[in-house]
């Protein structure tokens, strides 16, 4: 959930949408489609409280879509480009079919889609682009509340690569993917709502929230002989989101937080066809100094970990090489001291204090973000997707090697310092990142490229916005092919 953007100008946008609309796969188009319109195109935004907008063939709509009450707007046989943020609420209803929706985002959370009260999301056949470029990995938060319902059938994820969703699902609401590739590639469960993934889907990662006060255990499934699997959790103490996963494929997340209990059983040497794990790991509201050191990847591994009141027990677990991920928020002046381990991603929020040394961060996002946040890294070896300081956020990074990243920073008070640091390319030719027993090429959890970041490159340097600053003493100098 660390993905945030930026604005750009909105002829360059147009350009890019129109682009990003090019490869949108001929297949996921019915036969016999037109570029007439039911209704004419709302190509400045577009504003209902009832009625429906029936659309077919090719809409670019440049602002805001605000659908309310019974409103509703259907796409039938084409692409609906967004350049803006989608905002349903009431019984209002938004369906794509037998085509694309488009958001040409040129940086991270750039736009969004929420959903409130009764409102509907339906795709089918579907595929959805959040990336207006052919550069990068930009995501897009989709927030779904209330009683809201998102359904995903026989839709994906522009498989060309770039885009990426975060489905975030709070109250009563509800997910159904049905067949569905990546739409969300990130999954989210809150409070009481209930996920369904069924009939061959897959996704990136579904996360399940173990909070203060929560007490479960988790036996990790395995996949079957045609990769897929099925998983049922929830509801248990402390946790009223349920989830439901029935012959599908894709890694389970589960995050801890201080003072839950969370047991989690795996098979050890006999589990070589357990599903792929990944942690949260959460140090929020401290009141005392934490120290974590040695989060590494490895099979049959048995490990607890009891810092501020939580109990976090692994049995026997088959970790990846992309198994860690931690987020620290609410120091209260008290450092976490992270050393000696292989993080895939690290987040530093409001008021979050980390010094990180000694590690390898890998294929996510590294960045500090939010007031008060700061995070000071030597010695590591970064090969983030992107290195961001946001909404006041200070990152130093010192003594330590690049390898090709992204790197941004945006927001009064924000700011990136690079002292010492050593520049390399996103892997060396002829070096692929095609996928390897389902990761990125790796050396045990030392990445040798990034698959979202361009291959071959030196870390591309965003000027900053905002008030923001980046500094790099020396230059950061790209070495020769």
């Amino acid at each position: 959930m660390l993905k945030k953007g930026r604005r750009e100008n909105k002829c360059l946008q147009a350009v890019l949408l129109w682009s990003a609309l090019a490869v949108l796969p001929t297949a996921a188009f019915a036969s016999g489609g037109t570029s007439a319109v039911y209704g004419d195109c709302p190509t400045t935004g577009y504003t209902a409280s009832a009625n429906t907008l029936n659309l077919e063939g090719e809409c670019v709509v440049d602002g805001n879509i605000n659908l309310s009450g019974s409103a509703a707007l259907t796409m039938t046989n084409g692409t609906l480009g967004i350049m803006g943020n989608v905002v349903l609420s009431g019984n209002a209803k938004l369906t794509v079919t037998n085509g694309g929706m488009v958001f040409p985002q040129t940086g991270y959370g750039q736009y969004s889609l929420s959903l409130n009260g009764n409102s509907q999301l339906t795709l089918k056949k579907t595929v959805v682009i959040t990336n207006g470029t052919g550069q990068n990995n930009f995501s897009m938060l989709l927030a779904a509340n209330d009683s809201a319902v998102v359904t995903c059938e026989d839709s994906g994820l522009d498989p060309s690569g770039g885009s990426w969703l975060l489905g975030n699902f709070n109250g009563k609401s509800t997910l159904r993917m049905i067949g569905a590739q990546n739409l969300p590639t990130e999954i989210y469960p809150f409070d009481k709502s209930r996920v369904s993934i069924s009939a061959g889907s897959n996704f990136a990662a579904l996360w399940l929230e173990f909070m203060p006060g929560s007490k479960a255990s988790v036996q990790i499934p395995s996949y079957n002989a045609q990769g897929n699997y099925n998983f049922n959790f929830g509801p248990a103490k402390g946790i009223d989101y349920a989830v439901r996963i029935s012959s599908s494929r894709g890694r389970l997340g589960l995050n801890s937080h201080p003072d839950s209990n969370l047991i989690v059983n795996g098979r050890g040497a006999a589990g070589a066809n357990d599903v792929d794990v990944v942690f949260g790991y959460y140090v929020e509201n401290s009141t005392g100094p934490v120290s974590i050191n040695g989060l590494n990847v490895d099979g049959d591994i048995t490990e607890q970990f009891t810092d501020q009141g939580r109990n976090f027990q692994l049995n026997h677990v088959n970790l990846g090489p992309f198994s860690w991920q931690v987020y620290v928020s609410e120091s209260n002046h008290f450092p976490v001291s992270i050393s000696n381990s292989k993080i895939n991603e690290i987040g530093v929020l409001t008021n979050g204090l980390v010094d990180l040394s000694n590690s390898v961060l890998q294929l996510a996002v590294t960045e500090a973000g939010g007031p008060g946040s700061s995070m000071n890294i030597s010695n590591t070896e970064i090969w983030s997707q992107s290195i961001q300081a946001v909404d006041g956020g200070q990152l130093t990074i010192s003594d330590s090697i690049l390898h090709g990243n992204f790197i941004a920073a945006s927001g009064a008070g924000s700011s990136i310092v690079m002292n010492d640091v050593g520049e390399g390319r996103n892997g060396i030719p002829p070096q692929s990142c095609a996928p390897v027993d389902g990761f990125p090429p790796n050396n045990d959890g030392v990445p040798l490229c990034n698959p979202f970041n361009p291959l071959y490159q030196c870390s591309q340097v965003v000027p900053p916005t905002g008030g923001a600053t980046i500094t790099a003493t020396p230059p950061l100098t790209c070495p020769p092919e």
